[in-house]
C-alpha cells in the first residue's frame, strides 16, 4: 500500500518527536565537566539586582539542564528566537565551560564578555527577562530568557532596524529577528567557527544535487545549519508576508535520498528530527546554507 505524502511526513515526525528521547549532544565532554564543577563550586547564588525576575535556583538549574542536554534547547512558541536557539545547541554543545561562566557573571554583574563580545543588556532586557509567558516550555527556564533577549538586544541586522528597542512582547517581533547574514555573523563571534555560507534572505541558493553538497558539507565541517521558510515544517501563527519568507534555522544532522524523498535529520525546536520530504519541497523551502568549522575546543 502506498501511502500519500501527507501521512508519511506526519508519523516521521509524530514518531521522532513523541516517541523517542533526544540523545545527548556529543560536543566537548571534558568541556562540559568543567562546566559541571563550575557550577557546584558557585554553590547559591543570590538574587540579582539587575535580573529582578530571574531566579537564581531557576537559573542555576536551567544551565544544568542546558549543559548536559543542549538538544533540549527551546526558542519559545511563536517567538523570533529560533536563530538564537540554533546557535545555542552548537555553542553550548562545543562550549559548555565558557557558556556557563558568561552567564553566571552575566547574571551578577549584569554585563559580561563572551570572547571579544561585550554584552551589557538594555535595562528594559533586564527587567522583562523572567516575565514572558504563553511561550510554552520557555516560560520556566529563565536563563534561556535572559540569554536570548540578551543575545537579541546585542545583535543587529537589517531586519532589527525598524524596532531597537525592547518593548514588551517584541520577543515576537522584528526587534527579536535574525536574518541570515547576521546569523553567520553571530556565529563566527561567538564561537569562533570559520564560517562559509550560501544563500540569501530573498533568493534560494542555485544548488543542484542539494543531498550531494549537504552530505559533502556535512563530511568536511563539523557543523550545518539550514535556512528555511518553515511553513510546511511547522505550523505557526506568521503574518501572510513572513510565510512567504525564510524565518527558521534548524542544525542538520544527517541527510539522504531516496525513492525522490528526501530524508532530513535536524535539532530544530528542542527535539533531534527525522522529516520526509519531496526534493522539490525540499528546493522550495531552502534559502541558505550555512557550514562551520572550529577554531578552537573552549
Amino acid at each position: 500500500m502506498k501511502f500519500p505524502f501527507n501521512y508519511i511526513s506526519f508519523f516521521f515526525l509524530f514518531i521522532i518527536s513523541t516517541c523517542a528521547l533526544p540523545a545527548q549532544h556529543t560536543g566537548n565532554a571534558d568541556q562540559q565537566k568543567l562546566a559541571i564543577d563550575f557550577l557546584d563550586s558557585v554553590g547559591e547564588i543570590k538574587q540579582s539586582i539587575h535580573w529582578p525576575r530571574v531566579k537564581p535556583d531557576n537559573l542555576l538549574q536551567n544551565l544544568r539542564r542546558n549543559i548536559t542536554h543542549p538538544v533540549f534547547v527551546y526558542a519559545g512558541n511563536n517567538t523570533n528566537f529560533c536563530g538564537y536557539a540554533a546557535l545555542s545547541y552548537s555553542l553550548i554543545g562545543n562550549f559548555p565551560n565558557r557558556y556557563a561562566r558568561f552567564m553566571v557573571e552575566l547574571y551578577t554583574k549584569g554585563k559580561a564578555n563572551f570572547r571579544e563580545t561585550h554584552f551589557n543588556p538594555s535595562s528594559t532586557v533586564k527587567k522583562a527577562a523572567g516575565s514572558l509567558r504563553f511561550k510554552g516550555e520557555l516560560d520556566i527556564n529563565q536563563a534561556d530568557q535572559l540569554w536570548f533577549l540578551s543575545l537579541a538586544d546585542h545583535f543587529k541586522g537589517y531586519v532589527n532596524w525598524i524596532n531597537l528597542r525592547f518593548h514588551p512582547g517584541d520577543e515576537d517581533r522584528f526587534w527579536a529577528a535574525t536574518n541570515f547574514a547576521k546569523f553567520n555573523r553571530m556565529l563566527r563571534k561567538m564561537c569562533d567557527y570559520e564560517v562559509e555560507a550560501v544563500g540569501s534572505d530573498l533568493l534560494r541558493p542555485g544548488i543542484r544535487d542539494i543531498p550531494t553538497f549537504l552530505s559533502k558539507k556535512m563530511a568536511e565541517n563539523d557543523q550545518v545549519f539550514l535556512y528555511l521558510n518553515n511553513t510546511i515544517l511547522h505550523k505557526k501563527d506568521h503574518n501572510k508576508i513572513r510565510k512567504r519568507i525564510p524565518t527558521h534555522y534548524v542544525a542538520l544532522l544527517s541527510i539522504s535520498e531516496s525513492n525522490g524523498l528526501i530524508n532530513l535529520t535536524y535539532w530544530d525546536y528542542g527535539f533531534r528530527t527525522l522529516q520526509q520530504l519531496p526534493l522539490k519541497t525540499v528546493k522550495k523551502i531552502l534559502f541558505g546554507v550555512v557550514w562551520c568549522k572550529k577554531k578552537s575546543s573552549s
